[in-house]
């Protein structure tokens, strides 16, 4: 995996773009380098080739990321504008996959709404929100599954205590049409949360994934894993 140096630079690995011929997209067999950076207008991505390059700022919330399914080597992902602009296709040229899931995961991160926004939004406290510091910063020394942290007895609880607050914290980050007044903890304890958890904690187990996750929410982690992760993020907002 190649990786950018550059402190705003998120993630940056080989990929090929993908022209659309018909109804049908083929590899431009052409080399290029794609990134993706911070920048105080969105998410800046580029595509670089020996004898082309592109720059396109992408607006966390309002494109679509996603690996596109009939791609039998599901190495394949697409940008979707909506109604704004063509999709956007490309394919990954890194020749190992091994870290195919930390490029889509960073990817993923970076175009949803801002987890800063989230973790230093204006009035982040709540009855609740001191136990659930106190349940993940408890965990002990040894690394921990991440489901099992998500849907343990303390972090619920915590939940329970002021399900309004988390609610409106988390109501952004929940499928489009999630009702507000809906159960909190309901939403947590979906399968799809711990499926997405284990993917997560694979990422967190990396060092680069790890590495690359802390340069996403801008944290500082020291030992890679769930727990390095989880205590990255209590100092960060401690801040």
């Amino acid at each position: 995996m190649a990786e950018n140096t550059g402190k705003e630079c998120i993630i940056q690995f080989r990929a090929g773009k993908m022209i659309l011929d018909g109804k049908l997209v083929v590899a431009d067999e052409q080399k290029g380098m794609l990134s993706f950076s911070k920048d105080p207008e969105g998410i800046v991505m580029c595509w670089t080739s020996k004898s082309h390059s592109e720059r396109h700022i992408l607006i966390p919330g309002q494109v679509k990321f996603s690996r596109v399914e009939k791609c039998s080597t599901g190495r394949v992902f697409v940008l979707d504008f909506g109604d704004a602009k063509p999709a956007m296709f490309f394919w990954l040229q890194e020749k190992s996959t091994e870290n195919d899931e930390v490029y889509f995961t960073l990817i993923q991160e970076a175009l949803s709404i801002s987890p800063q926004n989230f973790l230093k939004s204006e009035g982040l406290s709540g009855k609740g929100y001191n136990s659930l510091c106190n349940n993940l910063s408890g965990a002990g020394e040894q690394d921990v599954e991440l489901a099992s942290v998500v849907g343990s007895v303390g972090v619920l609880n915590a939940l329970r205590e002021d399900p309004d607050f988390f609610m409106c914290r988390l109501h952004q980050f929940l499928p489009v049409g999630t009702d507000p007044k809906s159960d909190i903890v309901e939403h947590v304890i979906n399968p799809q949360v711990a499926a997405a958890a284990t993917s997560l904690e694979m990422v967190l187990r990396n060092p680069g994934g790890f590495h690359n996750l802390c340069m996403a929410f801008d944290i500082k982690g020291e030992v890679a894993g769930v727990l390095g992760f989880l205590n990255g993020l209590l100092e960060y907002h401690k801040e």
